[in-house]
């Protein structure tokens, strides 16, 4: 607990075996994920750099300066191609219990990382989101239904309502099937996907949970189990079904599923003791592991940031009205409120307000971890190799240096002129960087698509529900404050 003094670097002082401070304020619930490096930042205004201690005194670092940020995830990229450390659960490769665990994405390292992206890829281009677009809009069609039988209650649970939107299109642009969470909340979908990551999330797999995010070598000594089996046997279950459908009706629907079929194409087209060709089980295990990601990761987050669009709208009508003009005019442009691609993606006030949500309500710190000792530049600091290191883009946000008056909501922040000056690392919800999100355009798209539908029909407004400061609650499985986010609806 004294590697950074010894080592002259300014730090936050740690205790055996709990790591710093703020480990221990998110294993007791006082601090939500998103704030875990408010602390530090904020407590050394003078420093560039600050070391930190991770569970049992391992050693990690929070990168206060933005220029180093950049060098970080960009410019020495090939530094810092790791997202977790090498003790990660990754490299636990005989593990019983996290099967599809280490063949996810987020957590392949390396040239195997760079040829899963690569496959991936083409599954969000703009011609493959252009064709699930119709696909999005018989969800919100389903939600509209809802909306209508339920307006005499006029209050609204937003995280629930986009939460049954945000599985639903995963479902279906992600899986091939429909299914509508919003009129029959007992499908078999919804009740998987809740074990799997919502409400009947049981107490061993939350503490899986928090093993993955700060303790990972506990959790691949202990080969703890992350998601709870019946779930993943389903949802694993479903991607080979609907892969040996398609394989023998020969139906495109232009998802995910579409997209591991032309990776089993282009596998089954490379010649026995070809370099890299895999076996049928491990390219069965690679398939199912990047579905559940993409689950994972898109529930969430389409979740959070949809939820605080619909609040900030509620609590700055001049912002609602002016977003609500926009919307009108593409609708009659469009001829309907069924917007194509081409429209939704290019609504630049719309734009500017989920941005600058994004802002007043990050979702979190970036880390990375370096795969050699790291001298930063103009500086005696030296990054151990295999450590964690934070990039607070949370904190950047918030930071007077690149916004005038940070906690004031102001979507003009987001104008071309004041984003070019200014580093883009001063905000950016989906990352930075060669390992930035792979479906950041699915995930636009989604949430525009939604507030594009709803704010043409309804005004959103303030509720008795309605909370005045937004202080994310530790205990939410979206990253939402405390209180949650409601809000009312009056139909136009």
């Amino acid at each position: 607990m004294s590697y950074w003094r010894r080592n002259s670097v300014a730090e936050d002082p740690g205790f055996f075996p709990f790591g710093g401070q703020h480990i221990w304020n998110m294993l007791t619930e006082k601090t939500a994920f998103t704030e875990m490096t408010k602390t530090v930042y904020r407590n050394h205004p003078n420093e560039k750099v600050v070391g930190t201690y991770e569970m049992f005194g391992d050693p990690g670092i929070v990168i206060r300066d933005i220029d180093i940020g950049k060098l970080v995830l960009i410019k020495d990229f090939d530094q810092f191609t790791e997202i977790k450390p090498t003790s990660s659960v990754a490299y636990n490769q005989g593990s019983k219990n996290n099967k599809y665990l280490p063949k996810m994405l987020i957590e392949l390292r390396g040239s195997e990382w760079k040829r899963v992206r690569s496959s991936l890829t083409p599954a969000f281009t703009s011609g493959k989101l252009k064709a699930m677009v119709p696909l999005i809009h018989r969800v919100l069609d389903n939600c509209d239904k809802l909306l209508e039988k339920t307006m005499d209650d006029n209050l609204m649970d937003t995280e629930e309502i986009i939460r049954n939107y945000s599985m639903d299109v995963i479902i279906s642009t992600g899986f091939g099937y429909e299914c509508d969470s919003f009129n029959d909340p007992e499908n078999i979908f919804k009740k998987q996907a809740d074990k799997m990551f919502g409400k009947e999330m049981k107490w061993d797999v939350m503490l899986g949970m928090m093993m993955f995010f700060f303790a990972p070598k506990l959790l691949g000594w202990l080969d703890w189990r992350l998601f709870d089996k019946e779930a993943e046997d389903f949802f694993s279950a479903l991607v080979m079904k609907t892969i040996a459908e398609r394989q023998a009706s020969g139906e495109k629907r232009n998802d995910l599923i579409d997209i591991c079929l032309d990776i089993l194409k282009k596998e089954e087209n490379l010649s026995e003791g070809d370099e890299g060709k895999m076996k049928k089980e491990e390219m069965d295990t690679l398939l199912i592991s990047n579905s559940l990601m993409m689950f994972l990761a898109g529930f969430e987050t389409v979740t959070g940031v949809g939820s605080m669009i619909m609040y900030f709208m509620a609590k700055n009508p001049e912002c609602q009205q002016k977003l609500y003009e926009e919307i009108n005019k593409a609708v009659e442009e469009n001829g309907d409120s069924h917007f194509d691609y081409q429209t939704i993606m290019n609504m630049p006030y719309l734009d500017m307000i989920l941005q600058e949500c994004q802002r007043m309500y990050p979702l979190g710190h970036i880390e990375r971890a370096s795969v050699n000792d790291y001298k930063i530049p103009g500086t005696d600091v030296v990054i151990p190799k295999d450590i964690y290191v934070r990039v607070p883009i949370s904190e950047f946000c918030k930071d007077e240096k690149f916004f005038p008056n940070p906690e004031v909501f102001n979507p003009e922040n987001f104008t071309a002129e004041n984003k070019a000056n200014r580093s883009p690392l001063a905000s950016g919800g989906f990352g930075h960087g060669p390992r930035n999100c792979i479906a950041q355009r699915y995930a636009t798209m989604e949430v525009k698509l939604l507030v594009g539908r709803l704010l043409h029909k309804y005004r959103v407004e303030p509720c008795s529900k309605t909370v005045e400061s937004l202080d994310p609650d530790p205990k939410s499985r979206s990253f939402l404050p405390k209180g949650g986010v409601w809000i009312k609806l009056e139909k136009r």
